[in-house]
Protein backbone atom coordinates (compact mmCIF):
# COMPACT_ATOMS: atom_id res chain seq x y z
CA UNK A 1 0.00 0.00 0.00
CA UNK A 2 1.57 3.25 -1.14
CA UNK A 3 -1.17 5.82 -0.60
CA UNK A 4 -4.57 6.61 0.90
CA UNK A 5 -7.16 9.03 -0.45
CA UNK A 6 -10.32 10.25 1.26
CA UNK A 7 -11.96 13.69 1.58
CA UNK A 8 -12.60 12.98 5.28
CA UNK A 9 -9.40 13.14 7.39
CA UNK A 10 -11.21 11.18 10.09
CA UNK A 11 -11.51 8.19 7.78
CA UNK A 12 -7.78 8.35 7.05
CA UNK A 13 -7.07 8.42 10.79
CA UNK A 14 -9.32 5.44 11.46
CA UNK A 15 -7.62 3.50 8.70
CA UNK A 16 -4.18 4.21 10.16
CA UNK A 17 -5.38 3.19 13.63
CA UNK A 18 -6.73 -0.10 12.29
CA UNK A 19 -3.60 -0.91 10.25
CA UNK A 20 -0.40 0.24 11.91
CA UNK A 21 1.66 -0.58 8.81
CA UNK A 22 -0.04 2.35 7.06
CA UNK A 23 1.23 4.87 9.59
CA UNK A 24 3.80 6.42 7.24
CA UNK A 25 1.86 5.99 4.00
CA UNK A 26 1.07 9.39 2.41
CA UNK A 27 -2.56 10.50 2.31
CA UNK A 28 -4.49 12.78 -0.01
CA UNK A 29 -7.78 14.66 0.13
CA UNK A 30 -8.98 13.40 -3.24
CA UNK A 31 -8.38 10.53 -5.61
CA UNK A 32 -7.38 12.97 -8.37
CA UNK A 33 -4.62 14.43 -6.20
CA UNK A 34 -3.32 10.97 -5.37
CA UNK A 35 -3.36 9.86 -9.02
CA UNK A 36 -1.47 13.01 -10.04
CA UNK A 37 1.23 12.85 -7.37
CA UNK A 38 1.85 9.17 -6.65
CA UNK A 39 3.37 6.33 -8.62
CA UNK A 40 1.41 3.11 -8.23
CA UNK A 41 0.33 -0.04 -10.07
CA UNK A 42 -3.30 -0.40 -9.02
CA UNK A 43 -6.09 1.12 -6.95
CA UNK A 44 -8.82 -0.25 -4.71
CA UNK A 45 -12.03 1.78 -4.75
CA UNK A 46 -14.14 1.63 -1.57
CA UNK A 47 -16.25 4.75 -1.94
CA UNK A 48 -19.94 5.71 -2.18
CA UNK A 49 -21.54 3.96 -5.13
CA UNK A 50 -22.28 6.95 -7.35
CA UNK A 51 -18.57 7.92 -7.22
CA UNK A 52 -17.38 4.66 -8.75
CA UNK A 53 -17.55 5.41 -12.46
CA UNK A 54 -15.49 8.59 -12.37
CA UNK A 55 -12.84 7.00 -10.16
CA UNK A 56 -12.73 3.85 -12.31
CA UNK A 57 -12.29 5.94 -15.47
CA UNK A 58 -9.61 8.12 -13.91
CA UNK A 59 -7.63 5.11 -12.68
CA UNK A 60 -7.79 3.26 -16.00
CA UNK A 61 -6.79 6.48 -17.79
CA UNK A 62 -3.60 6.39 -15.72
CA UNK A 63 -2.99 2.82 -16.89
CA UNK A 64 -3.74 1.33 -13.46
CA UNK A 65 -5.48 -1.91 -12.54
CA UNK A 66 -8.75 -1.48 -10.59
CA UNK A 67 -10.41 -3.42 -7.78
CA UNK A 68 -13.81 -1.85 -7.11
CA UNK A 69 -16.12 -2.61 -4.23
CA UNK A 70 -19.68 -3.58 -5.04
CA UNK A 71 -21.87 -2.47 -6.65
CA UNK A 72 -19.99 -1.65 -9.82
CA UNK A 73 -22.46 1.09 -10.69
CA UNK A 74 -25.94 2.43 -9.99
CA UNK A 75 -27.13 2.48 -13.62
CA UNK A 76 -26.72 0.12 -16.55
CA UNK A 77 -25.17 2.96 -18.57
CA UNK A 78 -22.48 3.52 -15.93
CA UNK A 79 -21.70 -0.20 -15.72
CA UNK A 80 -21.21 -0.39 -19.46
CA UNK A 81 -19.00 2.70 -19.35
CA UNK A 82 -16.82 1.10 -16.66
CA UNK A 83 -16.35 -2.02 -18.77
CA UNK A 84 -15.53 0.10 -21.82
CA UNK A 85 -12.87 1.99 -19.82
CA UNK A 86 -11.34 -1.29 -18.66
CA UNK A 87 -11.21 -2.70 -22.17
CA UNK A 88 -9.72 0.51 -23.58
CA UNK A 89 -7.00 0.48 -20.91
CA UNK A 90 -6.29 -3.24 -21.26
CA UNK A 91 -5.93 -3.55 -17.50
CA UNK A 92 -7.40 -5.86 -14.83
CA UNK A 93 -10.81 -4.86 -13.50
CA UNK A 94 -12.14 -6.87 -10.56
CA UNK A 95 -15.32 -6.43 -8.53
CA UNK A 96 -15.42 -7.18 -4.80
CA UNK A 97 -17.91 -10.05 -4.79
CA UNK A 98 -16.21 -12.36 -2.30
CA UNK A 99 -18.76 -15.16 -2.69
CA UNK A 100 -17.16 -16.11 -6.01
CA UNK A 101 -14.26 -17.40 -3.92
CA UNK A 102 -16.26 -19.27 -1.27
CA UNK A 103 -16.32 -23.08 -1.74
CA UNK A 104 -20.04 -23.54 -1.04
CA UNK A 105 -21.04 -21.23 -3.89
CA UNK A 106 -18.34 -22.61 -6.17
CA UNK A 107 -19.75 -26.14 -5.68
CA UNK A 108 -23.27 -25.03 -6.65
CA UNK A 109 -21.94 -23.27 -9.74
CA UNK A 110 -19.82 -26.25 -10.80
CA UNK A 111 -22.63 -28.80 -10.34
CA UNK A 112 -25.01 -26.69 -12.44
CA UNK A 113 -22.46 -25.76 -15.13
CA UNK A 114 -21.36 -29.39 -15.55
CA UNK A 115 -24.93 -30.55 -16.07
CA UNK A 116 -24.76 -32.91 -13.07
CA UNK A 117 -27.62 -31.12 -11.30
CA UNK A 118 -29.79 -30.77 -14.38
CA UNK A 119 -31.53 -27.60 -15.49
CA UNK A 120 -32.39 -25.00 -12.86
CA UNK A 121 -36.13 -24.81 -12.19
CA UNK A 122 -36.52 -22.44 -9.23
CA UNK A 123 -34.40 -20.29 -6.92
CA UNK A 124 -35.39 -18.86 -3.54
CA UNK A 125 -33.10 -16.24 -2.00
CA UNK A 126 -33.65 -14.39 1.28
CA UNK A 127 -31.43 -11.80 2.95
CA UNK A 128 -32.34 -10.25 6.31
CA UNK A 129 -30.21 -7.51 7.87
CA UNK A 130 -30.49 -4.60 10.29
CA UNK A 131 -29.55 -2.43 7.33
CA UNK A 132 -31.96 0.43 8.03
CA UNK A 133 -30.77 0.91 11.60
CA UNK A 134 -27.08 0.37 10.92
CA UNK A 135 -26.91 2.77 7.96
CA UNK A 136 -29.09 5.50 9.42
CA UNK A 137 -27.50 8.92 8.97
CA UNK A 138 -24.83 7.59 6.61
CA UNK A 139 -24.26 8.15 2.90
CA UNK A 140 -25.90 4.77 2.22
CA UNK A 141 -29.31 6.36 2.81
CA UNK A 142 -28.48 9.41 0.68
CA UNK A 143 -29.64 8.64 -2.89
CA UNK A 144 -27.17 11.13 -4.39
CA UNK A 145 -24.29 9.03 -3.04
CA UNK A 146 -25.76 5.53 -2.77
CA UNK A 147 -27.91 5.55 -5.89
CA UNK A 148 -30.43 3.33 -4.10
CA UNK A 149 -31.04 1.31 -0.97
CA UNK A 150 -30.22 -2.17 0.27
CA UNK A 151 -31.18 -3.90 -2.98
CA UNK A 152 -28.13 -2.41 -4.73
CA UNK A 153 -25.96 -2.39 -1.60
CA UNK A 154 -25.59 -5.62 0.38
CA UNK A 155 -28.51 -7.02 -1.61
CA UNK A 156 -26.35 -6.92 -4.72
CA UNK A 157 -24.33 -9.80 -3.24
CA UNK A 158 -27.49 -11.93 -3.26
CA UNK A 159 -28.44 -11.04 -6.84
CA UNK A 160 -24.87 -11.58 -8.00
CA UNK A 161 -24.50 -15.03 -6.49
CA UNK A 162 -27.91 -16.07 -7.82
CA UNK A 163 -26.94 -15.10 -11.37
CA UNK A 164 -23.34 -16.33 -11.07
CA UNK A 165 -24.04 -19.78 -9.62
CA UNK A 166 -26.96 -20.60 -11.92
CA UNK A 167 -25.87 -18.94 -15.16
CA UNK A 168 -29.50 -17.87 -15.67
CA UNK A 169 -30.41 -14.87 -17.82
CA UNK A 170 -33.34 -12.84 -16.42
CA UNK A 171 -35.98 -11.85 -18.95
CA UNK A 172 -38.51 -10.05 -16.71
CA UNK A 173 -39.06 -9.03 -13.11
CA UNK A 174 -42.03 -7.91 -11.00
CA UNK A 175 -41.02 -6.11 -7.81
CA UNK A 176 -42.32 -4.19 -4.82
CA UNK A 177 -40.27 -2.03 -2.44
CA UNK A 178 -40.87 -0.44 0.95
CA UNK A 179 -38.73 2.57 1.90
CA UNK A 180 -39.74 2.29 5.59
CA UNK A 181 -39.78 6.07 6.01
CA UNK A 182 -36.31 6.60 4.50
CA UNK A 183 -35.20 8.09 1.15
CA UNK A 184 -34.16 4.66 -0.23
CA UNK A 185 -35.52 1.14 -0.65
CA UNK A 186 -35.23 -0.90 2.55
CA UNK A 187 -37.40 -3.98 1.97
CA UNK A 188 -37.75 -5.46 -1.52
CA UNK A 189 -39.41 -8.48 -3.06
CA UNK A 190 -38.67 -9.65 -6.61
CA UNK A 191 -40.31 -12.31 -8.75
CA UNK A 192 -38.00 -13.09 -11.64
CA UNK A 193 -38.58 -15.06 -14.84
CA UNK A 194 -35.56 -16.27 -16.79
CA UNK A 195 -35.12 -16.89 -20.49
CA UNK A 196 -34.90 -20.65 -19.79
CA UNK A 197 -38.32 -20.62 -18.12
CA UNK A 198 -36.89 -20.91 -14.61
CA UNK A 199 -38.35 -18.74 -11.84
CA UNK A 200 -36.91 -17.04 -8.76
CA UNK A 201 -38.22 -15.40 -5.62
CA UNK A 202 -35.86 -12.86 -4.03
CA UNK A 203 -36.53 -11.12 -0.71
CA UNK A 204 -34.40 -8.35 0.79
CA UNK A 205 -35.40 -7.40 4.34
CA UNK A 206 -33.46 -4.36 5.47
CA UNK A 207 -35.54 -3.62 8.54
CA UNK A 208 -34.97 -6.99 10.22
CA UNK A 209 -34.12 -7.57 13.88
CA UNK A 210 -31.18 -9.87 13.11
CA UNK A 211 -29.05 -11.11 10.22
CA UNK A 212 -30.15 -14.24 8.38
CA UNK A 213 -29.75 -15.61 4.88
CA UNK A 214 -31.22 -18.55 2.95
CA UNK A 215 -30.21 -19.55 -0.58
CA UNK A 216 -31.93 -22.49 -2.27
CA UNK A 217 -31.70 -23.76 -5.85
CA UNK A 218 -33.97 -26.51 -7.18
CA UNK A 219 -32.70 -28.30 -10.29
CA UNK A 220 -33.96 -31.33 -12.23
CA UNK A 221 -31.70 -33.85 -10.49
CA UNK A 222 -30.30 -32.04 -7.45
CA UNK A 223 -31.28 -29.29 -5.05
CA UNK A 224 -28.97 -27.06 -3.02
CA UNK A 225 -29.83 -25.69 0.43
CA UNK A 226 -27.41 -23.14 1.85
CA UNK A 227 -28.11 -22.12 5.45
CA UNK A 228 -25.65 -20.39 7.76
CA UNK A 229 -22.73 -21.19 5.49
CA UNK A 230 -23.59 -24.91 5.47
CA UNK A 231 -24.45 -26.48 2.13
CA UNK A 232 -26.75 -29.50 1.86
CA UNK A 233 -27.31 -31.25 -1.47
CA UNK A 234 -30.45 -33.33 -2.04
CA UNK A 235 -30.55 -35.79 -4.94
CA UNK A 236 -33.62 -36.76 -6.96
CA UNK A 237 -34.02 -40.01 -4.96
CA UNK A 238 -34.53 -37.95 -1.80
CA UNK A 239 -31.14 -38.56 -0.20
CA UNK A 240 -29.39 -35.60 1.41
CA UNK A 241 -25.79 -35.01 2.38
CA UNK A 242 -24.09 -32.06 3.96
CA UNK A 243 -20.97 -30.86 2.19
CA UNK A 244 -18.00 -30.56 4.59
CA UNK A 245 -16.93 -26.99 5.18
CA UNK A 246 -13.77 -25.78 3.50
CA UNK A 247 -11.63 -22.67 3.67
CA UNK A 248 -11.66 -20.32 0.69
CA UNK A 249 -8.49 -20.64 -1.37
CA UNK A 250 -8.65 -17.04 -2.59
CA UNK A 251 -10.40 -13.71 -2.07
CA UNK A 252 -11.06 -10.60 -4.17
CA UNK A 253 -7.82 -9.01 -2.95
CA UNK A 254 -5.69 -12.11 -3.51
CA UNK A 255 -7.27 -12.84 -6.88
CA UNK A 256 -6.69 -9.22 -7.92
CA UNK A 257 -2.96 -9.51 -7.29
CA UNK A 258 -2.78 -12.95 -8.90
CA UNK A 259 -4.60 -11.70 -12.00
CA UNK A 260 -2.27 -8.71 -12.33
CA UNK A 261 0.74 -11.06 -12.11
CA UNK A 262 -0.78 -13.44 -14.65
CA UNK A 263 -1.20 -16.28 -12.14
CA UNK A 264 -5.01 -16.48 -12.29
CA UNK A 265 -8.06 -15.45 -14.26
CA UNK A 266 -10.23 -12.67 -12.84
CA UNK A 267 -12.71 -14.48 -10.61
CA UNK A 268 -15.22 -11.64 -10.29
CA UNK A 269 -15.15 -9.52 -13.45
CA UNK A 270 -17.01 -6.27 -14.04
CA UNK A 271 -19.53 -8.12 -16.21
CA UNK A 272 -21.08 -9.52 -13.03
CA UNK A 273 -21.77 -5.99 -11.86
CA UNK A 274 -23.46 -5.21 -15.15
CA UNK A 275 -25.70 -8.27 -14.77
CA UNK A 276 -26.69 -7.21 -11.25
CA UNK A 277 -27.57 -3.61 -12.13
CA UNK A 278 -29.54 -4.79 -15.18
CA UNK A 279 -31.82 -6.80 -12.90
CA UNK A 280 -31.82 -4.15 -10.15
CA UNK A 281 -32.70 -1.29 -12.48
CA UNK A 282 -35.59 -3.29 -13.94
CA UNK A 283 -36.81 -4.13 -10.42
CA UNK A 284 -36.78 -0.45 -9.48
CA UNK A 285 -38.82 0.39 -12.60
CA UNK A 286 -41.31 -2.35 -11.75
CA UNK A 287 -41.70 -1.11 -8.17
CA UNK A 288 -42.27 2.44 -9.42
CA UNK A 289 -45.06 1.08 -11.62
CA UNK A 290 -46.87 -0.75 -8.83
CA UNK A 291 -45.20 -4.10 -9.36
CA UNK A 292 -46.02 -4.52 -13.04
CA UNK A 293 -43.62 -6.90 -14.82
CA UNK A 294 -40.72 -5.16 -16.55
CA UNK A 295 -38.42 -6.60 -19.20
CA UNK A 296 -34.77 -6.92 -18.12
CA UNK A 297 -32.75 -5.17 -20.82
CA UNK A 298 -29.52 -3.26 -21.18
Amino acid sequence: MVGLADPDPGQIARCRDAFSALGDVPSFGSHTEMLAKLEMDAVEISTPHTCHLRQIRDAFARGLHVLCEKPLATTVADARAAIEARDLAGRVGLLGYQRHFQPEFQIIRERIASGAAGAVMFVSALQCQEWKRLTQGSWRQDPSLSGGGQLNDSGSHLLDVLLWTTGLQPSSVAAHTDFRGTPVDINSTLNVRFSSGALASVSIVGDAHAWHEDFTVWCERESFFLRGGRLTIASEDGRRHEVPGAEATSSPDRNFVDAILGRAEVGSPFEGGLAVIRLTEAAWRSAENGGAPVAVRG
